[in-house]
């Protein structure tokens, strides 16, 4: 009787410290980032269209292996802005700054310029997924946006949008 007590103890110690040890715990969202010239009141879904050497960061999520950008569904009392920014850190780990309003698509997604933080010089091509994203993204990447085909975008019909705005971003 006492041998099983404790091999229950065991394996229920032994199931926590996986647990713990393999969780993949997102940190805190941080602070929202604005450029203050381009504030914006606006609420609901968003992404970050960003640009860096002539590339497109995109994601490639898991279900569908297909490119995105990062961006998603707002947070209650969240602006479009700061949907774009947790939703980018929350995808890609950057904690971006969100800049103008680069455009919109007929449900009411709106696409934000947003720059990183540092120096990315060289030729990078891919970045690190975060741990707590994993299972959403399996890829970070730049991207020629005017060199890959609707069929890998996880909405094909907002590529010739996301090409304009790719132009309009510095």
């Amino acid at each position: 009787m006492i041998e099983r007590v404790y091999a229950k103890q065991y394996f229920v110690s032994i199931c926590l410290f996986l647990v713990i040890s393999c969780s993949s715990e997102q940190p805190a969202d941080p602070i929202c980032r604005i450029d203050d010239r381009h504030f914006d009141t606006h609420s609901g879904n968003a992404g970050c269209v960003i640009r860096l050497q002539n590339r497109l960061m995109s994601i490639t999520h898991r279900l569908s292996g297909k490119y995105d950008i990062p961006g998603g569904t707002s947070a209650s009392q969240e602006t479009a802005q700061c949907t774009a920014h947790r939703e980018t850190w929350q995808e890609t780990g950057f904690n971006v700054e969100v800049g103008e309003l680069l455009g919109e698509k007929d449900n009411g997604f709106r696409f934000y310029q947003c720059t990183l933080s540092g120096n990315f010089t060289g030729e990078i091509s891919q970045f690190p997924v975060p741990d707590w994203s994993q299972s959403e993204v399996t890829a970070i990447q730049l991207v020629d946006p005017f060199a890959t085909p609707a069929k890998q975008w996880r909405y094909p019909d907002e590529l010739i949008l996301l090409r304009d705005m790719f132009n309009k971003v510095d």
